[in-house]
């Protein structure tokens, strides 16, 4: 079995030579490419590779299933992801090998990526640096390019499509089979979702390196604006799906306490519950904003479902908060109402998160039509 499996579901072949030379540049050898051709799509290298397998799949549609039948055909201990028209950089695959192996429990080694128009060329497209992104320069095989810097794999990052871990994106067999692959039904954010359910697993690894081009052009899914406005809409829901799972294991896996307020009612699993009276799943008794008895920044995430409504001095309350939240760290909240009277028409849910001194948050109104998502900083 070959330490690396490079998989590429494909509908339409018109960039598959340049995927190939791209990996026969590798410096790691030791790989498959395993192609799933689907939409009556069908191609084969012009001179015989060994490394390389071919399945056709026609009867298949949506990336989901796609992607969950080219990982079935894997056999390697470790599955690289690569898009039918991009490109791996000659030292790819060996920096995967490498960061898997000093970090053997990592359920994602990710690196950083850049932009090519469809020729190849440069691509000087930025996206918002108010939104925290920061660009370098970089030569690929005599090519000057940018980079964009992929983003710390906190669990807010990883769980929004927007600032999640781009390409490469690679993951041990192990952690894609416990995590349950990807999930057939998905016709976009597949890689979202399971992501999201690898972020549970184990730690995000990022290698600071370019290792990716990520060709540009007109058929993207991203400029299709109504296939584009759908993950918008979706993507928000992915994260309230799984951030409160998430949010626990990254603090457990920094050393840090997940907290949930007024824990005397359906405290999820992995948090610790804090209420002013004892209970069984009570572990910290303390009458906010009096605060319990924590260190600065000792606290990843903390949870308040139905609970800043009955605090009189919010201010004094969400000052604590901030102040024993780490770097990275998030409270989420449930609040019917912010001043006791009970629960609006459609409650809203907001996730903070902080970053050096600023909280950012999302406010969604939660309706069954749709979801709003707006973003600003405020100083707590």
């Amino acid at each position: 079995m070959p330490k690396v499996s490079v998989f590429t579901p494909s509908h339409k072949t018109r960039y598959l030579d340049e995927c190939f030379a791209s990996l026969q540049r590798q410096t790691w050898e030791d790989w498959e490419w395993v192609i799933v051709l689907n939409g009556n799509a069908r191609w084969r290298p012009e001179k015989p590779d060994g490394r390389v397998r071919l399945v056709v799949a026609d009867e298949l549609t949506g990336a989901g299933a796609a992607k969950r039948r080219v990982c079935e055909e894997s056999t390697g201990d470790i599955l690289v992801e690569l898009d039918h028209d991009d490109l791996l950089t000659p030292d790819a695959l060996a920096a995967v090998v490498e960061a898997f192996d000093a970090n053997p429990g990592a359920a994602l080694v990710y690196s950083h990526a850049a932009q090519v128009l469809e020729d190849g060329s440069r691509d000087d497209s930025r996206f918002a640096a108010d939104a925290g992104w920061e660009y370098r320069d970089v030569d690929v095989d005599g090519r000057s390019l940018i980079h964009a810097v992929s983003l710390a794999p906190t669990p807010h990052n990883v769980s929004y499509i927007w600032f999640a871990p781009n390409h490469v994106r690679a993951f041990p067999r192990w952690a894609y089979d416990r995590a349950g692959g990807y999930d057939a039904s998905l016709t976009v954010l597949d890689d979202q979702d399971l992501m999201c359910r690898l972020y549970a697993l184990g730690e995000f690894v990022p290698v600071d390196r370019c290792l990716y081009l990520q060709r540009m052009h007109a058929i993207n899914t991203r400029r299709d604006g109504e296939t584009n406005a759908y993950i918008q809409q979706q993507t928000i829901l992915l994260y309230d799906r799984y951030i409160e799972a998430n949010a626990p294991a990254w603090s457990r896996r920094q050393g840090l306490l997940a907290l949930d307020l007024g824990a005397a009612h359906n405290r999820p699993a992995g948090y610790l519950g804090v209420d002013q009276y004892p209970g069984p799943d009570v572990d910290i008794v303390a009458t906010l904003p009096s605060p319990p008895d924590l260190p600065d920044g000792t606290v990843g995430v903390i949870r308040a479902h139905d609970f800043l409504e009955h605090v009189v001095d919010k201010v004094a309350l969400i000052n604590e908060l901030y102040r024993v939240l780490a770097p990275g760290g998030m409270l989420l909240t449930l609040t019917p109402s912010t001043d006791g009277r009970g629960a609006f028409q459609d409650p809203t849910h907001v996730a903070y998160y902080k970053e050096n001194s600023f909280w950012y948050y999302t406010e969604q109104q939660l309706s069954p039509a749709e979801w709003c998502t707006s973003w600003w900083p405020c100083r707590s």
